[in-house]
């Protein structure tokens, strides 16, 4: 699985394989700019592959490229409901989580992005698409544009109106009137996503790029690269943007390949001359590019190495499809029986035992570490790192617990988040009860962290604090029996809290309150599923965002076993 570093000028491509697919994505700024706002991501295990590309400029479009990507990957990666559905939710999900964000800074103001997802399974592709991003399906030598770009150009050269290049020349080329961000939108509203379902043969390829290709370079030269480096998707990538830099780069450029594994045989089997043993490629500019196509007889050899290295990968891309938890679902919105999956380490994950330490694991890694908590009881206070993903291997099994040693003080944290980016806390149990007094299960501040799946419970100050600047989310989790807040947002903090159960909190006569939200913060909630409240709970949110809150969320009294009913999900511009 692999997302765009946005924090390089140019990504490193990272082919991954698995039975029926190659794939390969890159990214770069371009020849004329400093600043990279595009992002991709490509998860082999999941069929999922999106790129995307920011508008509003410097920080702005690469912030709202990055939650997008965030809140695509939160709803994809959580594989329940039709495919459809989902890419339609997770796109509408984006759009309003960055027009929220839009609002709170004044440097975000009109933030927005294009897009393009594709999920493919079982012989097909499922698109999503918003704006002037694309996606290509190559087969039997001809390129097929599956998108329609939502610019007035666009509309214009999908009608014939103007050829391609002079659609390449024009002048409001960069004009889209659909995007990612600057107005609100519900996932059913029909002016908004292009859903489409094609076939995706074994034999097909598609590609999904961003305007700084397509505006550079025509869509038979991208057939043609890609018909001649078939088989290697690194080298199709490369070559596709080396390709629009060599042409100017006026823009950043990213492209994802995805390729069948029929492909490469056929298409070579169609452009190899009749009796001639090999072939020497070169690419539409009468560079060389490499090595030429081997013998029939050493290509099946090839073919079946390349066939057992597809199967290793099918079961290597299985457990990599594990090491995303399955997100909790509260009892009375279950629509299926939701399997609890546990995760299959990687080989270069650290594991911790149930005899060894947790925050001693968290101080010795990397950047970039995963590091698996094996079944058992932890007492401990943990300190988040940057860049560290902590998962609990098995849901729910770990559990988390202050030392009976730690000081009895209302501002304690079993788990603590401070001044931190790209941090994932993933399927603990955080306990606390008289032996092991728990004042606040997670303290987090000014820190840009994601906590899915979790259950705390005996927390006599809060289950979570937030505080402070960050993209602060809470997905798919249990706070329930605190005699303290379940949640307390302070200090102008937006967390973003969505698919939660909330359960008998605020038990205590010391407690505030189930939830305290301080004036001055932006919280968002979502789809969660409060027991024993109601919006006039939320008394210093303004009535607008209470509304919205009763919309977006479920409200039941105590007692209750199911909703009875469900709440609704939540111009043309000039990108550069």
């Amino acid at each position: 699985m692999t997302s765009v570093d946005p924090d390089t000028r140019r990504s490193r491509t990272e082919p991954s394989h698995r039975r029926a697919l190659l794939t390969a994505g890159l990214t770069d700024a371009g020849a004329q700019r400093e600043v990279n706002e595009d992002r991709f991501h490509l998860d082999v295990a999941r069929g999922l592959f999106v790129v995307i590309d920011g508008v509003g400029g410097q920080a702005a479009g690469g912030k709202a490229a990055d939650v997008a990507l965030s809140m695509l990957r939160e709803r994809l990666e959580r594989e329940t409901g039709p495919v459809s559905n989902r890419v339609r939710e997770a796109i509408a999900i984006a759009n309003n989580e960055i027009h929220r964000l839009a609002s709170t800074r004044p440097e975000w103001e009109g933030m927005a992005c294009v897009l393009t997802v594709a999920v493919v399974q079982d012989g097909k592709a499922t698109i999503g698409h918003v704006g002037d991003t694309r996606l290509y399906r190559i087969r039997e030598d001809r390129i097929e544009k599956i998108t329609r770009d939502h610019s007035p150009v666009g509309e214009r050269e999908d009608a014939r109106e103007l050829s391609e290049s002079q659609a390449m020349r024009h002048p409001r080329r960069n004009e889209v009137y659909r995007d990612v961000g600057s107005e609100p939108h519900d996932s059913g509203d029909p002016n908004f996503i292009d859903v489409d379902e094609i076939p995706f043969e074994s034999d097909s390829a598609l590609l999904l790029c961003t305007d700084g290709l397509t505006d550079l370079v025509d869509s038979s030269s991208i057939a043609r690269t890609v018909s001649r480096l078939a088989g290697d998707p690194g080298a199709v990538v490369r070559a596709l943007i080396d390709a629009a830099n060599d042409a100017g780069g006026k823009d950043n450029i990213t492209v994802v390949y995805v390729e069948g594994e029929g492909f490469a045989a056929q298409t070579a089997s169609r452009h190899a001359p009749e009796g001639d043993a090999t072939r020497r490629h070169t690419d539409f500019t009468g560079r060389p590019a490499g090595a030429g196509v081997e013998r029939s007889s050493a290509r099946r050899r090839q073919g079946v190495r390349l066939a057992l290295v597809a199967l290793l990968a099918l079961v290597i891309g299985i457990a990599v499809a594990r090491l995303r938890p399955q997100w909790f679902q509260a009892s009375w919105l279950q629509t299926s029986p939701v399997a609890v999956t546990p995760v299959v380490p990687a080989s270069d994950d650290r594991i911790v035992l149930p005899t060894g330490s947790i925050a001693a694991a968290i101080r010795d890694a990397p950047e970039g570490s995963q590091i698996v908590v094996e079944p058992g009881e932890y007492r401990e206070q943990l300190v988040l790192k940057d860049h560290v993903r902590v998962v609990s291997r098995v849901p729910r099994a770990a559990s988390i617990r202050l030392p009976a040693t730690a000081p009895d003080a209302e501002t304690v944290p079993a788990v603590l988040a401070n001044g931190l980016s790209a941090v994932e806390l993933v399927g603990f149990r955080i306990v606390g009860d008289s032996a092991t007094p728990l004042p606040v299960g997670i303290s987090v501040s000014d820190s840009a962290i994601s906590i899915a799946d979790v259950e705390i419970t005996g927390a006599t100050g809060a289950g979570i604090e937030f505080s402070g600047r960050g993209a602060m989310t809470v997905v798919g989790s249990e706070i329930r029996d605190n005699p303290g807040a379940a949640i307390i947002v302070r200090n102008g903090a937006s967390p973003r809290i969505a698919h939660n159960s909330f359960v008998r909190n605020g038990l205590s006569e010391r407690s505030p309150g189930a939830l305290v939200i301080e004036k001055a913060t932006a919280p968002l909630f979502y789809r969660n599923v409060f027991l024993g409240l109601n919006p006039d709970s939320f008394a210093t949110l303004d009535a607008a965002a209470r509304m919205a809150l009763a919309r977006d969320n479920w409200f039941l009294p105590a007692g209750a076993r199911r909703p009875n009913r469900a709440p609704a999900p939540s111009r043309t511009q000039r990108k550069r």
